[in-house]
């Protein structure tokens, strides 16, 4: 058998992992001699969601239970198959190449899929350290990392939480709402300051090395052309202009180095914090923050990053555009409260211009985001979530578009002003 992420095994779900890795973690983990039953269940619930990895539901129809033990649990195994799958879908259907059967691709990407799962596991040791009325994370009951000597089977195994509302891309949080995840990511920074060089040189950055792929020429035109499915003459003619500003708009170079140009101190941050990532309950008419998940992409960096990308997906472009001053100024605040009498890493107006310069790259990383659910939106056999979720897509990529254009000009007059 192969022994790399990208070619079926004989585990669950084609994966490395098998049913007798996970309940000797679990027997051992929970110090129990009950076993898994004859009517146990493993089901995919990561279907379009997770490209990176499957999410597994369990329910191990316990035996011979001798203390309280889960019914149910998940567990997040790192395999290329999701990706495969849904490329080789896409690209089927728009009668593309497939350029992900390339097997150096496929071996490269294994390569940083595993320190990106490495990352999570120092991330969710490090988190759950931290208060846990602070720090909202699911339970974690056991973590395997990638290592020389355990190439392909790693896997993290947490908590099911119950009765979860997703809010994709295509639908909008409020402002009000967004709060919640700010003071998370406050919590998140602040516990990171006193972390040494030497743990933080572990992290790598995502933009060159994880991010840097969406910006190659083959993938920039697949991502352009999803464009004229929104079947919306305004943003294909904005999708053109978009096209001839990318070379002059990414320098992913610039991103990586953002703390040194502002004089910011590079923070913890989540990488990936975005609407796919954070998990709410309904209470009420409104949504309360159950858990910010995935933290593959985790690095230290500029904490602007997350900020673009975190109200760029969640919010309207309407409320983005009237709310992004305030809530990096209430996000502030928290970083304040949090940070308590040590120095603060870096001043709200350093923060503020970061988010500008920076606006015009994280906006257009949202793009794909966008373009790959309004494609899953447009196959939707109810005809008014169809409707609904089509006026929230194309009213948050046209304000996008148009944010990009705007913080672009004003950037390169910004540049032109220093030169002279």
């Amino acid at each position: 058998m192969s022994l790399n992420l990208y070619t079926p095994a004989d585990g669950l779900y084609r994966t490395h992992v098998t049913w007798e890795d996970i309940e000797e973690d679990m027997q051992r983990e929970f110090d129990t001699v009950a076993s898994f039953g004859p009517n146990k269940i493993a089901k995919d619930i990561g279907d379009n969601n997770g490209f990176m990895s499957k999410m597994l539901l369990i329910e191990p129809d316990w035996q011979h239970k001798d203390k309280k033990l889960p019914e149910k649990f998940l567990v997040k195994i790192l395999t290329q198959l999701a990706m495969q799958k849904i490329s080789a879908e896409m690209c089927e259907k728009h009668e593309i190449e497939n350029t992900f059967t390339d097997p150096k691709l496929m071996a490269d990407l294994e390569v940083m899929q595993k320190m990106c799962h490495n990352a999570e596991v120092k991330t969710y040791n490090h988190l759950m350290k931290l208060p846990k009325e602070k720090m909202r994370i699911p339970k974690v009951y056991y973590m395997r990392m990638f290592t020389e000597w355990n190439p392909v089977k790693g896997y993290i195994i947490m908590e099911y939480l119950e009765n979860l509302k997703s809010v994709p891309v295509y639908e909008n949080v409020t402002p009000e709402e967004v709060k919640q995840v700010l003071r998370h990511k406050a919590v998140m920074e602040a516990s990171s300051l006193e972390v040494s060089s030497d743990v933080r040189n572990e992290y790598i950055s995502p933009f060159k090395s994880i991010f840097g792929a969406i910006f190659k020429k083959e993938v920039l035109d697949q991502i352009l052309m999803m464009f004229s499915f929104f079947g919306d003459g305004k943003i294909v003619e904005k999708g053109d202009r978009l096209k001839s500003i990318i070379p002059d708009m990414v320098d992913l170079e610039w991103v990586d180095n953002m703390t040194k140009q502002f004089g910011m101190e590079s923070v913890l941050c989540h990488g990936d914090l975005w609407s796919n990532n954070l998990l709410w309950r309904q209470k009420g008419d409104h949504l309360e923050m159950a858990a910010v998940i995935d933290y593959q992409t985790v690095h230290y960096g500029c904490a602007a990053t997350d900020l673009v990308r975190l109200l760029c997906s969640c919010l309207s472009g309407q409320d983005r555009r009237a709310h992004w001053e305030p809530l990096l100024e209430e996000f502030y605040g928290y970083l304040k409260e949090e940070v308590g009498n040590r120095k603060m890493p870096y001043t709200l107006e350093q923060l503020k211009e970061a988010y500008r310069q920076y606006m015009p790259i994280g906006g257009f990383m949202i793009v794909p985001g966008i373009g790959g659910l309004f494609e899953i939106l447009s196959e939707t056999s109810d005809e008014e979530t169809k409707k609904k979720g089509m006026v929230t897509a194309i009213e948050k990529t046209e304000c996008l578009l148009d944010d990009i254009f705007f913080f672009h000009e004003r950037n390169l007059q910004l540049r032109k002003q220093e030169k002279a």
